[in-house]
């Protein structure tokens, strides 16, 4: 976000332009818009699947009282992304329009430099979930169990179709899949 404002704020990395929609970049001009554009496609693309996943790591499941609060965290993460994405094509387009473009894309740098430090601020208080091993290891797991049994009836005791409490179908660091009847 730093970088792609200052392509549309420091003169010697800002195309020129003749006109309201004529403007000439030179290559390094475009460069550097390209790759900052690219940069945050790329921190988009790592950040955004983890977010989400990385805050309901937050709560436990197991204390009934924090397990209200992940449904509350998730219903105002959501409330968050939409009234931020509401703002960003409303007030940030209008900002670029008539104000110029160094500000409309400064003020969501500020925006993300704040967030970022409000982050590693908190570090301390995180809970971190140990890795489980390989995630490939345990799709691939499933695939060839999926294969195997195939053919298999379904029981007629639905309790028999999820983990149980054994050392076999335990995986180190992991936690088990609780049963419910809302997915089938």
């Amino acid at each position: 976000m730093t970088l792609l404002t200052l392509s549309a704020s420091v003169p010697s990395i800002k195309p020129f332009c003749y006109a309201k929609d004529d403007c000439n970049p030179t290559h390094t001009q475009s460069a550097v818009c390209f790759i900052a554009l690219y940069l945050i496609a790329l921190g988009t693309g790592g950040i955004k699947p983890c977010v989400s996943t990385y805050g309901a790591d937050q709560f436990d499941d197991a204390d009934e009282t924090e397990k209200k609060q992940k449904s509350s965290f998730f219903n105002w993460f959501y409330f968050s992304i939409n009234v931020g994405a509401l703002v960003a094509t409303s007030v940030l387009v209008w900002v670029q329009d008539n104000v110029g473009w160094g500000w409309g894309f400064g003020i969501p740098a500020v925006a993300m430099a704040i967030a970022v430090a409000s982050f590693f601020s908190g570090t301390r208080l995180y809970r971190n979930q140990k890795p489980g091993g390989s995630p490939l290891t345990r799709i691939c797991q499933v695939l060839v169990a999926s294969v195997k049994k195939y053919r298999v009836r379904v029981p007629a005791d639905k309790t028999l179709l999820y983990e149980t409490a054994d050392t076999e179908s335990a995986i180190k660091g992991s936690r088990k899949i609780d049963h419910t009847k809302d997915f089938r």
